[in-house]
């Protein structure tokens, strides 16, 4: 559950935020939510290091959101 805050978080930070925060903010959002998956996968059926693999799959996910959101921003700007 705590894999969202990246991804929902890094579309609206690019999409609201300025650029200097939005980036800070979204490796914060990156960090809880890698450190959650890592800590809770034992209790989910898994193990630590598949903790690890899925956080760094969500890490070039987050960064696409931030993209996205950042893509959304520039374009209502245009109109």
């Amino acid at each position: 559950m705590t894999a969202i805050l990246p991804l929902l978080g890094g579309l609206l930070l690019g999409r609201f935020a300025p650029a200097r925060v939005a980036i800070a903010l979204q490796v914060v959002f990156y960090a809880l939510a890698a450190a959650a998956l890592i800590a809770t996968a034992p209790d989910h059926g898994g193990s630590h290091t598949d903790g690890v693999l899925l956080s760094l799959v969500l890490a070039p996910l987050s960064a696409l959101t931030y993209f996205i959101g950042w893509l959304w921003r520039r374009r209502t700007q245009r109109a």
